[in-house]
Formats: C-alpha cells, sequence, structure tokens
C-alpha cells in the first residue's frame, strides 16, 4: 500500500483520469475501521508557480483538520487560501489522506494526497478539480510534528501545474467520540476537562471605504451583504479561538467570500456571565466579485456585545473594519449573529466541575459529489452541467432533525471558482422495513457565486429529497434530488447529490 501511494504522489497520470466523484469519495472510508481518538491540525505554507510567463508566484497557507491512527495513517479535510500574489480569492476546499512512516524516534517520511475544488475563474484553474501530492521528512516533537515537503498541485483541466517546497507543522489533540459501532453507546469515561464550541450563523454588511476600486480600477463602493458561519473554540474562560467563514448574498461582489482564523477575548458584564463584551482579531484569505483584494492577505478586527439565551442560545451584534494591506479593498463591518453553544468533554483544557452531566450528542460528516444537471450561465453563454465536490456536516437535534452545513467548490463545467456556502434543516425518517433506506428531506439556504454563474447578489436556496441507506460501522450512503435556484439571477437548475456520510457521537454537558 505504502509503495501504491508513493506511486500515487510522484506520478499522477492515472488519478487524474478518474472521476472527481471517486477521487473524493474514497480518500475517507478508507481507513474507517480503526479505533478513534486522536485527530490533528496539518498547517502548510508554500508558493505556486503560475502559467502566465513573468507573473509573481502565489503564496498559500493550507488547514487540514485530520484523524490520525497508530500505524501512522492519517484522513481528513481542510482546504488552501491565498495570501500573496496577484489571484487574490483563491480558495479550496477538499479531503486528504496519507501515512506518517517512523524511520527512527524523531525522523520520518510523510506521504499525502490531497482531492478537492476551488479556485478563482482568472486563476486558470479550469473548471476547478485540484490534486496535490506530497512527499516530506518529517520531525515528531512532544508537541507536535515539522515537516519539510516536495510537493506537487496540479488542475488536471486547468493550467496551473507547480512544483515546490513546502513547509508544513502538525499538532495532535484528543476527543471523545463515539464510532456507532453498536447499539449501545460505551459507558461514560472519568472526565475532569471541559471546552466550549460555539457554531454560529452570520449576517454582515460591509460599506466600502470611498478609496476602494474594482480590478478594473474603477471607483467601487457598492455595499455587500454576507451570510456565513462562525465556529469558536475556547481556550479558557474569556479567549477563544475564530473561524468565520462568509460569502456575499446581495450586491453586485457575487462570488467573493472570505475565510478568517484568530483569536478573540470576552469580558463578562454581569455576574451570571450571560452578557459579555468581546473583541476579535482574525486574518485570512478573501476574494472574487471583481474586489480588488492584491494577493487576497485580509485582516478584520472587531468589537461587540453578546448574550446568552436559554440553555445554549447564543446571540451577537459586533461592529468592525476589514482592510486587504496589498490592495484597496477596505470596508466598515456591521455583523450579527445567532447561534448555539456546546461544552464538550476532554481530556485537557479548563476543569469540568464534577457535578456536570454528559450525554452522547450525534454529529455527521459526509464527503459530497453535486451535480448541476444545467447551470444558468451570465450573458449569452450556453447552460451547461457543473460538477462540484463537498463537504456536508450535520448535528442531530432529536426527533429525526438536523442542523446542517455545507460547502461546494466546482471540479468541472468550465465554472472554476463556483462555490457554495449552505446553512439549514434535513429530517431523516426512520428505517424503512427495518432495515431499508429511510427518507430524507433537506432545506438549505445560502450563498453562491464565481465561475460565471449567474446568481445575481449570490443568495441561493436550495431543497431536496433523497434516501439515507444504513452500511454499518457509523457509515451511510446518501442520495438526493433537488433544485438549485438564485432568486435574484438566472440559475434555476436540478441537481444530484450523493456522498458516503460518517455519523459518530461526541461527549457533550447535558
Amino acid at each position: 500500500m505504502r509503495s501504491r501511494l508513493c506511486g500515487t504522489i510522484q506520478s499522477m497520470p492515472w488519478i487524474q483520469r478518474l472521476p472527481p466523484t471517486l477521487l473524493l469519495m474514497v480518500t475517507l472510508p478508507a481507513f474507517a475501521q480503526a479505533p478513534l481518538p486522536t485527530f490533528e491540525t496539518r498547517w502548510t505554507g508554500e508558493s505556486w508557480r503560475m502559467p502566465n510567463p513573468g507573473e509573481q508566484a502565489m503564496g498559500l497557507l493550507g488547514l487540514q483538520v485530520n484523524r490520525i491512527w497508530e500505524s501512522g495513517a492519517y484522513a481528513g479535510f481542510g482546504g488552501w487560501g491565498s495570501l500573496s500574489g496577484e489571484r487574490g480569492g483563491f480558495i479550496t476546499m477538499g479531503v486528504d489522506g496519507g501515512w506518517r512512516i517512523p524511520m527512527t524516534k524523531h525522523l520520518g517520511v510523510d506521504l499525502g494526497l490531497w482531492v478537492g475544488g476551488g479556485g478563482v475563474g482568472r486563476a486558470s484553474v479550469g473548471g476547478g478539480l485540484m490534486l496535490r501530492g506530497h512527499t516530506g521528512i518529517s520531525w515528531d516533537t512532544s508537541h507536535g510534528t515539522y515537516i519539510l515537503e516536495w510537493s506537487r498541485v496540479r488542475f488536471p483541466n486547468g493550467e496551473i501545474d507547480s512544483r515546490q517546497l513546502a513547509v508544513t507543522a502538525t499538532f495532535p489533540f484528543r476527543m471523545p467520540v463515539w464510532q456507532l459501532q453498536g447499539a449501545e453507546a460505551p459507558s461514560m469515561p472519568s472526565l475532569g476537562h471541559a471546552r466550549d464550541l460555539s457554531i454560529s450563523m452570520t449576517a454582515q454588511h460591509y460599506s466600502p471605504a470611498r478609496s476602494v476600486r474594482d480590478l478594473d480600477g474603477v471607483p467601487d463602493r457598492d455595499s455587500l451583504d454576507l451570510g456565513g458561519l462562525e465556529v469558536r473554540l475556547g481556550l479558557g474562560e474569556q479567549a477563544f479561538i475564530v473561524l468565520d467563514s462568509a460569502a456575499a448574498a446581495r450586491g453586485k461582489a457575487d462570488g467573493y467570500m472570505d475565510v478568517f482564523l484568530g483569536l478573540g477575548y470576552g469580558v463578562d458584564l454581569v455576574d451570571s456571565g450571560r452578557l459579555r463584551a468581546t473583541g476579535k482579531l482574525v486574518a485570512g484569505a478573501a476574494g472574487g466579485g471583481h474586489l480588488d483584494v492584491g494577493g487576497g492577505l485580509a485582516i478584520k478586527a472587531s468589537v461587540g456585545v453578546e448574550a446568552l439565551v436559554g440553555r445554549g442560545g447564543l446571540l451577537s451584534v459586533s461592529a468592525g473594519y476589514v482592510t486587504t494591506p496589498s490592495a484597496s479593498f477596505q470596508a466598515r463591518v456591521i455583523q450579527m449573529q445567532a447561534g448555539r453553544r456546546f461544552t464538550f468533554a476532554a481530556p485537557s483544557g479548563p476543569a469540568a466541575p464534577s457535578e456536570w452531566a454528559w450525554d452522547w450528542s450525534g454529529w455527521a460528516f459526509r464527503p459530497t459529489f453535486l451535480r448541476m444537471i444545467s447551470a444558468q450561465r451570465r450573458g449569452q453563454a450556453e447552460a451547461r452541467p457543473i460538477d462540484l465536490a463537498g463537504l456536508h456536516f450535520s448535528h442531530d437535534l432529536g426527533a429525526g432533525f438536523e442542523m446542517v452545513g455545507q460547502g461546494n467548490f466546482a471540479t468541472a463545467g468550465k465554472a472554476g471558482g463556483f462555490a457554495q456556502g449552505l446553512l439549514g434543516l434535513a429530517w431523516c425518517s426512520s428505517a424503512l422495513m427495518s432495515t431499508g433506506p429511510r427518507l430524507r428531506l433537506q432545506g438549505l439556504v445560502g450563498e453562491a457565486g464565481g465561475g460565471g454563474v449567474d446568481t445575481s447578489g449570490g443568495f441561493v436556496l436550495q431543497p431536496s429529497v433523497g434516501v439515507e441507506q444504513d452500511l454499518g460501522a457509523g457509515w451511510s450512503l446518501q442520495v438526493l434530488g433537488g433544485r438549485s435556484r438564485a432568486p435574484q439571477g438566472k440559475l434555476n437548475t436540478t441537481f444530484l447529490e450523493g456522498g458516503l456520510a460518517w455519523r459518530f457521537k461526541a461527549l457533550v454537558r447535558q
């Protein structure tokens, strides 16, 4: 298996001929049968050579979240974003897998493959399918692993084909989860720590400064409304890590998207802790929508007030400023969000009171493939199919209902850079005829744009219906069909979607 992986990384022709559907779906299930508890975050920095003569190289940051096994195998999901160069707005999402093979106590070899989609239309990505293979030398320490890699990035139906050195750092963490291998959950482990995690839907309004110009150099002060998702991980009682992602939903910049990562800090305003002031400083990749963001690096700072509502509800309002250091785009930001805060059991971190009660909470992750049958384009361009690869997450709300989040990026169909960010609800029936499939109804709303697809503003509706068949060991096959519609644009097409869902449970405070 190791030799086959090495061959895959060093020569990719047969991989490039495989359908994107198969490439996306086989990466994670191949590692599904090992016991869980260890994960890692994987950070990579590298610079790609662009196909146009004389063009500045594109500097990128990659972030993956992987499950790792005692054998050294790992698999997970994540993405890449441009931070320097001339192609701001390049953002991709996909899945990865590989092996870290120890040679000595500290020294090892790291081999891996990444498959996904995305980009930005003006970055020569063709349909958007991205393949990245790497071979690296790793050095293990007590707090993480550091890797010097040689990597190759290829867009098979585009022009980018780059070989380069990369630097990677991985940091392990553990989380008590159960893989649904039996009818009953295991007994509660002895826990002494907890970490807060909040997931919120966001609505943001960007008011550009007077100095802002578009990519043609024309003044552009049109405001931008965005929708998105914010995830926070508590570092203690006051500090937290922030992941903030949003995309244009109204305005003239459909196709704009930003993904930020940074730190926040909260100060209680009342003794109960239910009202507090917060400050956040984040940075990341931004671009699209014909906005001048330079190489893509953007920084956003904000202050606000948030309130805890009921047993876990979270409401927040904040104001701030976003700027791109290498370009003209900068804007005042107003952000509102509503979500829920969870307290997860953890093997380390802030101490959990001994009287707290814990229970298993259901979650699911699905690499997915979606085909739009006839996606309408801007102008007089002919409507044609688009293939998208994506990642789907859901949280069990009880009574068959799930909260759903999904991101999809184009991989084929001459729509490189087209992407969707969707949120909503799903309902799944009980199994038909005891072991048969379950009916699944799903309604999502969100943002979509880029790649020449006519979404005019970016807001989309995406209802669907389908079936889910359990396969055992927490895995199930989901197949759905529905309609994708942009009320303000021409996009109005049938789609088919499928993928392998991995269902698991995590310990949360009752």
